[in-house]
């Protein structure tokens, strides 16, 4: 017996030495840890591209459908009414009188690649009878029996199908970027938004495609015929702009505060200058493009750092401020770090900086 015991106990780890197992496993761990992370990272920067591709595949299949336009997804309503660049019907109200919502690019897209309701896109088209001009103040569901009634989402309750045509099949996009489709509610229920707009008109209800870290790819349309790099918002009215920071700020906040609720700022800059709003050709107002010294202009004020306008900036272009992509539109994720109009999103263009 005591020789048995003996073996035993020869057998046995020593609790030194389950120690020394212990440290070189936790070592082994704290070294391997730092490459797990950069993998899972390199896979969501992946993920992303993969992503913006199809998203690029579907805008530009949206704009070859003739019935639809001929012409890119809008960021923005056509309300010309002041105040009402991003309001629309929403297409998310039960029958009746539509409510009117505030949307941002980001829902705009979903609607233009599966439609709000996923059964395809209807597009953005006037329904009304006698047209009206705008498609904006038919984007809802409600059916109705004389021309003109219906919504742009309407379904025939004795056929059960849609009113108007859908395109792009069950959508422009797969059904991974299908499943990628959640709503500003969505992202404060599950402690991703920091403040979720607390206006009664947000449509904190409808669709926005997130990015694999949980943020809302955002989605500007370029406007080639503006005069000005980036819309002067502060005017009365507003001067348009190739692009205007304004059409997802429900998600970003804007450069003249116009949402302050939102949670995930794009920096505020300095409104009342040049900052935001950079002329590109000359005109009856004093123009930077004119100052060959422009860009020292903007460098001399810190603000000019947090701008949008520097963030779309063109950089390869010198002699006068261009955004980039011009002629088509942006796609913008927030990145690792959750917040818009830093170094780290990914962009469907590639970034040069002044």
């Amino acid at each position: 017996m005591n020789r048995k015991a003996t073996i035993l106990r020869r057998d046995a780890f020593t609790l030194v030495e389950m120690m020394v197992v212990v440290a070189i496993i936790a070592l082994l761990l704290a070294a391997l840890l730092p490459a797990f992370s950069a993998v899972r990272g390199q896979a969501k920067l992946a993920q992303a591209s993969a992503q913006f591709k199809a998203l690029d595949t579907g805008i530009n299949a949206f704009r070859a459908e003739a019935a639809l336009g001929g012409s890119l997804p809008p960021s923005s309503s056509d309300d010309p009414t002041p105040g009402n660049r991003q309001k629309i019907a929403n297409p998310q109200d039960p029958p009746g009188t539509p409510a009117i919502v505030r949307v941002a690019g980001a829902h705009l897209l979903v609607q233009a690649m599966i439609g709000a309701d996923g059964l395809g896109t209807p597009g953005f088209r006037d329904v009304s009878s006698p047209a009206n001009g705008r498609w904006s103040d038919d984007t809802h569901k409600t059916y109705g029996a004389a021309p003109g009634t219906s919504g742009i989402y309407a379904i025939d309750p004795a056929t059960g199908k849609e009113k108007f045509p859908r395109y792009g099949g069950a959508g422009y996009v797969d059904e991974k970027m299908k499943e990628r489709v959640e709503s500003l509610q969505k992202m404060a229920d599950k402690g991703r938004l920091l403040n979720l707009p607390t206006s009664t008109d947000t449509a904190v209800n409808e669709g926005m495609f997130m990015d694999p870290w949980d943020h809302p790819i955002l989605y500007y349309k370029a406007n080639p015929t503006s005069l000005r790099m980036t819309a002067k918002t502060d005017a009365s009215p507003p001067k348009p702009g190739i692009y205007w920071q304004e059409d997802n700020g429900i998600i970003t906040g804007t450069d003249n505060g116009l949402f302050p609720d939102a949670g995930l700022d794009f920096g505020q800059g300095k409104e009342a200058n040049y900052y935001h709003n950079i002329p590109i050709a000359t005109g009856p107002e004093p123009s930077i493009a004119q100052d060959a010294n422009w860009m020292a202009t903007f460098r001399a004020d810190p603000q000019y750092d947090h701008s949008f306008a520097k963030f779309i900036l063109d950089g390869s272009v010198k002699t006068r401020p261009t955004p980039v992509q011009k002629d088509t539109y942006l796609l913008i994720s927030a990145g690792p770090d959750s917040r818009y109009g830093t170094d780290d999103d990914v962009l469907n263009w590639t970034r040069k900086t002044d």
